[in-house]
Protein backbone atom coordinates (compact mmCIF):
# COMPACT_ATOMS: atom_id res chain seq x y z
CA UNK A 1 0.00 0.00 0.00
CA UNK A 2 3.40 2.10 0.34
CA UNK A 3 2.54 2.80 -3.50
CA UNK A 4 -1.23 4.17 -3.23
CA UNK A 5 -2.51 7.60 -1.73
CA UNK A 6 -5.93 8.22 -0.09
CA UNK A 7 -7.36 11.90 -0.99
CA UNK A 8 -10.04 12.75 1.39
CA UNK A 9 -11.67 15.38 -0.41
CA UNK A 10 -13.74 18.31 1.95
CA UNK A 11 -15.12 17.14 4.28
CA UNK A 12 -15.12 20.72 6.19
CA UNK A 13 -17.85 22.03 8.52
CA UNK A 14 -19.62 23.83 5.38
CA UNK A 15 -20.57 20.39 4.09
CA UNK A 16 -21.85 18.97 6.99
CA UNK A 17 -25.16 19.00 8.59
CA UNK A 18 -27.06 19.67 10.48
CA UNK A 19 -25.97 23.60 10.29
CA UNK A 20 -23.23 23.71 7.33
CA UNK A 21 -24.14 26.79 5.04
CA UNK A 22 -23.72 23.90 1.91
CA UNK A 23 -24.02 20.53 3.89
CA UNK A 24 -24.96 17.35 1.92
CA UNK A 25 -27.49 14.83 3.04
CA UNK A 26 -26.46 12.71 5.50
CA UNK A 27 -22.66 13.88 5.28
CA UNK A 28 -21.51 12.99 8.91
CA UNK A 29 -21.89 9.41 7.79
CA UNK A 30 -18.97 9.40 6.07
CA UNK A 31 -16.79 10.69 9.11
CA UNK A 32 -16.68 6.99 10.79
CA UNK A 33 -15.15 5.07 7.71
CA UNK A 34 -12.95 7.73 7.00
CA UNK A 35 -11.25 7.35 10.61
CA UNK A 36 -11.12 3.84 10.24
CA UNK A 37 -9.00 4.69 6.99
CA UNK A 38 -6.54 6.46 9.20
CA UNK A 39 -6.12 3.53 11.34
CA UNK A 40 -2.59 1.89 11.33
CA UNK A 41 -4.25 -1.26 9.25
CA UNK A 42 -4.11 0.80 6.07
CA UNK A 43 -0.84 1.80 5.57
CA UNK A 44 -1.26 4.27 2.60
CA UNK A 45 1.92 5.80 1.50
CA UNK A 46 0.49 9.44 1.68
CA UNK A 47 -2.91 10.79 3.00
CA UNK A 48 -4.46 13.97 1.38
CA UNK A 49 -7.32 16.20 2.75
CA UNK A 50 -8.38 18.78 0.26
CA UNK A 51 -9.94 22.01 1.90
CA UNK A 52 -12.32 24.35 -0.27
CA UNK A 53 -10.69 27.70 0.80
CA UNK A 54 -12.51 30.58 -0.85
CA UNK A 55 -11.66 34.36 -0.56
CA UNK A 56 -14.94 36.52 0.47
CA UNK A 57 -16.84 37.39 -2.82
CA UNK A 58 -15.56 34.17 -4.79
CA UNK A 59 -17.01 33.49 -8.55
CA UNK A 60 -19.08 30.63 -7.38
CA UNK A 61 -20.95 32.68 -4.11
CA UNK A 62 -24.44 33.83 -5.56
CA UNK A 63 -23.72 36.80 -2.84
CA UNK A 64 -20.78 38.07 -5.51
CA UNK A 65 -23.69 37.92 -8.43
CA UNK A 66 -26.61 40.26 -7.43
CA UNK A 67 -29.48 39.64 -7.88
CA UNK A 68 -29.03 36.20 -8.40
CA UNK A 69 -30.14 33.02 -6.23
CA UNK A 70 -27.86 30.13 -4.53
CA UNK A 71 -28.38 27.29 -7.04
CA UNK A 72 -29.27 29.16 -10.05
CA UNK A 73 -26.55 29.68 -12.84
CA UNK A 74 -25.08 32.10 -14.80
CA UNK A 75 -22.86 32.54 -17.84
CA UNK A 76 -19.62 33.91 -16.87
CA UNK A 77 -16.57 34.85 -19.03
CA UNK A 78 -13.49 32.82 -18.10
CA UNK A 79 -10.68 34.70 -16.85
CA UNK A 80 -8.02 33.44 -18.63
CA UNK A 81 -9.95 34.02 -22.14
CA UNK A 82 -11.07 37.20 -23.82
CA UNK A 83 -14.40 35.72 -25.72
CA UNK A 84 -14.67 32.20 -23.99
CA UNK A 85 -17.65 31.50 -21.57
CA UNK A 86 -18.68 28.92 -18.62
CA UNK A 87 -21.86 28.21 -16.95
CA UNK A 88 -21.41 28.67 -13.27
CA UNK A 89 -23.57 27.13 -10.87
CA UNK A 90 -23.74 29.55 -8.12
CA UNK A 91 -23.58 28.41 -4.19
CA UNK A 92 -24.68 29.92 -1.02
CA UNK A 93 -21.16 31.50 0.72
CA UNK A 94 -19.12 28.52 2.18
CA UNK A 95 -15.68 27.64 3.75
CA UNK A 96 -14.64 31.11 3.83
CA UNK A 97 -11.01 31.75 4.60
CA UNK A 98 -10.44 31.86 8.04
CA UNK A 99 -14.40 30.96 9.41
CA UNK A 100 -15.00 28.08 11.31
CA UNK A 101 -17.16 26.60 7.99
CA UNK A 102 -14.03 26.50 6.26
CA UNK A 103 -12.39 24.38 8.97
CA UNK A 104 -12.10 20.48 8.54
CA UNK A 105 -14.41 18.20 10.57
CA UNK A 106 -12.84 18.59 14.26
CA UNK A 107 -13.53 14.87 14.60
CA UNK A 108 -11.78 13.74 11.70
CA UNK A 109 -9.19 16.54 12.56
CA UNK A 110 -8.32 14.27 15.78
CA UNK A 111 -7.95 11.37 13.72
CA UNK A 112 -5.76 13.38 11.26
CA UNK A 113 -3.44 14.00 14.50
CA UNK A 114 -3.35 10.51 15.99
CA UNK A 115 -2.27 9.23 12.46
CA UNK A 116 0.09 12.14 11.64
CA UNK A 117 1.69 13.12 8.61
CA UNK A 118 -1.44 13.94 6.83
CA UNK A 119 -0.98 17.05 3.62
CA UNK A 120 -3.77 19.44 3.16
CA UNK A 121 -4.59 20.60 -0.27
CA UNK A 122 -6.29 23.99 -0.15
CA UNK A 123 -8.36 25.02 -3.73
CA UNK A 124 -10.91 27.75 -5.07
CA UNK A 125 -8.24 29.85 -3.42
CA UNK A 126 -8.13 32.60 -6.09
CA UNK A 127 -11.63 34.99 -6.61
CA UNK A 128 -11.51 34.31 -10.15
CA UNK A 129 -11.77 30.72 -10.46
CA UNK A 130 -13.87 27.64 -9.38
CA UNK A 131 -11.87 24.82 -8.41
CA UNK A 132 -13.76 21.01 -7.55
CA UNK A 133 -10.81 19.01 -8.29
CA UNK A 134 -8.40 18.76 -5.19
CA UNK A 135 -5.87 18.31 -8.52
CA UNK A 136 -6.55 22.22 -8.64
CA UNK A 137 -5.36 22.86 -5.25
CA UNK A 138 -2.15 23.48 -3.80
CA UNK A 139 -0.47 21.30 -1.54
CA UNK A 140 0.16 23.63 2.50
CA UNK A 141 2.59 24.72 4.32
CA UNK A 142 4.79 24.39 0.95
CA UNK A 143 3.31 24.97 -1.68
CA UNK A 144 2.18 26.16 -4.21
CA UNK A 145 2.84 22.74 -5.76
CA UNK A 146 0.23 20.79 -7.76
CA UNK A 147 -0.98 17.59 -6.79
CA UNK A 148 -0.24 15.68 -9.55
CA UNK A 149 3.67 16.72 -9.00
CA UNK A 150 3.51 16.04 -5.71
CA UNK A 151 2.45 12.68 -5.39
CA UNK A 152 4.56 11.06 -8.33
CA UNK A 153 7.22 12.91 -6.53
CA UNK A 154 6.21 10.75 -3.41
CA UNK A 155 5.89 7.75 -5.70
CA UNK A 156 2.73 7.55 -5.85
CA UNK A 157 0.74 4.67 -8.19
CA UNK A 158 -2.58 4.43 -7.22
CA UNK A 159 -5.64 6.60 -5.53
CA UNK A 160 -8.55 5.69 -3.04
CA UNK A 161 -10.79 8.89 -2.92
CA UNK A 162 -13.31 9.47 -0.45
CA UNK A 163 -15.77 12.77 0.92
CA UNK A 164 -17.92 14.91 -0.06
CA UNK A 165 -19.47 15.69 -2.22
CA UNK A 166 -19.80 12.60 -4.96
CA UNK A 167 -21.19 14.33 -7.74
CA UNK A 168 -19.57 17.36 -7.64
CA UNK A 169 -15.88 17.65 -5.72
CA UNK A 170 -15.17 13.97 -5.08
CA UNK A 171 -16.44 13.46 -8.66
CA UNK A 172 -13.65 15.86 -10.45
CA UNK A 173 -11.33 14.94 -7.99
CA UNK A 174 -11.62 11.46 -9.89
CA UNK A 175 -11.60 12.36 -12.92
CA UNK A 176 -8.38 13.95 -12.91
CA UNK A 177 -6.62 11.22 -10.95
CA UNK A 178 -7.76 9.09 -13.77
CA UNK A 179 -6.89 11.33 -16.38
CA UNK A 180 -3.52 11.81 -14.57
CA UNK A 181 -2.65 8.32 -15.24
CA UNK A 182 -3.68 6.74 -11.77
CA UNK A 183 -5.43 3.61 -11.03
CA UNK A 184 -8.21 5.25 -8.85
CA UNK A 185 -10.96 3.21 -6.57
CA UNK A 186 -13.61 5.35 -5.01
CA UNK A 187 -14.94 4.03 -1.63
CA UNK A 188 -18.78 4.26 -1.33
CA UNK A 189 -19.13 4.00 2.05
CA UNK A 190 -17.03 6.94 2.71
CA UNK A 191 -18.71 9.09 0.34
CA UNK A 192 -22.06 10.91 -0.14
CA UNK A 193 -23.88 13.03 -2.87
CA UNK A 194 -25.90 15.92 -2.98
CA UNK A 195 -28.55 13.65 -5.04
CA UNK A 196 -29.56 10.11 -5.27
CA UNK A 197 -29.34 10.70 -9.32
CA UNK A 198 -26.56 12.92 -9.45
CA UNK A 199 -24.48 10.00 -7.39
CA UNK A 200 -25.44 7.11 -9.16
CA UNK A 201 -24.95 9.35 -12.65
CA UNK A 202 -21.32 9.99 -11.38
CA UNK A 203 -20.08 6.43 -10.27
CA UNK A 204 -21.58 5.10 -13.45
CA UNK A 205 -19.56 7.60 -15.79
CA UNK A 206 -16.39 6.89 -13.49
CA UNK A 207 -16.88 3.08 -13.89
CA UNK A 208 -17.04 3.77 -17.64
CA UNK A 209 -13.62 5.79 -17.47
CA UNK A 210 -12.08 3.01 -15.27
CA UNK A 211 -12.64 3.81 -11.61
CA UNK A 212 -13.14 0.92 -9.28
CA UNK A 213 -15.87 1.48 -7.47
CA UNK A 214 -16.10 -0.47 -4.18
CA UNK A 215 -18.75 -0.69 -1.83
CA UNK A 216 -21.36 -0.06 -3.93
CA UNK A 217 -23.42 -2.86 -3.07
CA UNK A 218 -23.54 -2.18 0.15
CA UNK A 219 -22.71 -5.16 1.83
CA UNK A 220 -21.93 -3.89 5.18
CA UNK A 221 -19.11 -4.80 6.69
CA UNK A 222 -18.03 -5.96 2.58
CA UNK A 223 -16.20 -2.79 1.64
CA UNK A 224 -12.72 -3.55 3.67
CA UNK A 225 -12.32 -7.06 2.04
CA UNK A 226 -12.87 -5.31 -1.64
CA UNK A 227 -10.65 -2.81 -0.95
CA UNK A 228 -8.04 -5.10 0.77
CA UNK A 229 -8.23 -6.56 -2.90
CA UNK A 230 -8.04 -3.79 -5.10
CA UNK A 231 -4.96 -2.59 -2.93
CA UNK A 232 -3.22 -6.08 -3.73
Amino acid sequence: MSDTALIIVDVQNDFLPPSGSLAVPNGRAVLPVIEELLAPEWEWGLVIASQDYHPPSHISFASSHPPHQPFSELVLPKHDSRNATYTQTLWPDHCVQGTTGAEIDAFLGKAFKNRGGVRVVRKGTDPRIEAYSAFEGDVVPNGPSALTDFLRDSKIERTVIVGLATDYCVNQTAISSILSGFPTALLTPAMRGISPEGTAATLTALEGMGGAIIGRDGNGEGWRSQLHEWLK
